[in-house]
């Protein structure tokens, strides 16, 4: 049996996929416990993906083969593809977070829902995703991005994704003077409130993730060739 806190961060995250596929007009399916991108998938994202521990890499090698070159996100942590010619990408801890008893309603000083095209523009200049975060995006009721707003610029940011009962948590950054993951809690608290929280981090961000209240619960590998 798979843990529940890592069910659900799994799920979440192909929920991601699902969306931003549909986002970028990219066909998408699963077959035999593998997720694939019918063709090239968005940029940053990689073109299959395991979504049970049974998965077999073999699939998703045929899967990749059937559209080119690209990475294979590992969920579970289980496949060793450098026999394959593959090279280990990076590899990250899915976390998750319960939700606070008693969360604010209010999103903390200085930070905003970012509501229109010239404000995502400016969100991805410091984020360099603006070739994978769309303006479709705004309009879309399950998703907020937010950001931290200081002399009319953005500080800090995420990505909030209501999928099943949780919020995955997703393109966290922040300027150095405003390195604070406890704020971008307490944003998607505010926005969400009494929903767990779900996503994976790696090196510092995953630190700071822990330090705010999360748990390491499962490793996800992503391989590229």
């Amino acid at each position: 049996m798979i843990p529940s806190t890592l069910r659900s961060a799994v799920d979440a995250s192909l929920s991601w996929y699902d969306a931003l596929c549909a986002l970028h007009g990219v066909a998408c399916g699963i077959e035999e416990d593998v997720w694939t991108a019918h063709s090239t998938p968005p940029p940053l994202h990689s073109a299959a993906k395991s979504v049970e521990p049974t998965a077999r890499p073999d699939r998703a090698l045929a899967a990749l083969e059937a559209i080119g070159p690209g990475s294979i996100a590992d969920s579970f942590g289980a496949f060793d593809l450098t026999t394959e010619g593959f090279r280990l990408l990076f590899e990250a801890q899915w976390i998750h977070r319960t939700a606070p008893s008693v969360p604010s309603r209010h999103l903390p000083s200085d930070w905003v829902i970012v509501g229109t095209e010239p404000e995502l523009r400016a969100w991805t200049d410091h984020h360099d995703t603006a070739t994978v975060l769309l303006p479709g995006l705004l309009h879309r009721s399950a998703f907020r991005i937010i950001g931290k707003r200081r002399d009319d610029d953005f500080t800090a940011g995420a990505v909030l994704h209501l999928c099943a009962g949780v919020v995955d948590i997703s393109n966290v950054w922040t300027s150095a003077q405003d390195a604070d993951w406890a704020e971008t809690v307490d944003a998607a608290a505010a926005l969400f409130p009494g929903r767990a929280l779900v996503g994976y981090e790696q090196g510092t961000d995953l630190e700071h993730a822990v330090e705010s209240g999360f748990v390491e619960v499962g490793p996800q590998r992503v391989w590229i060739r």
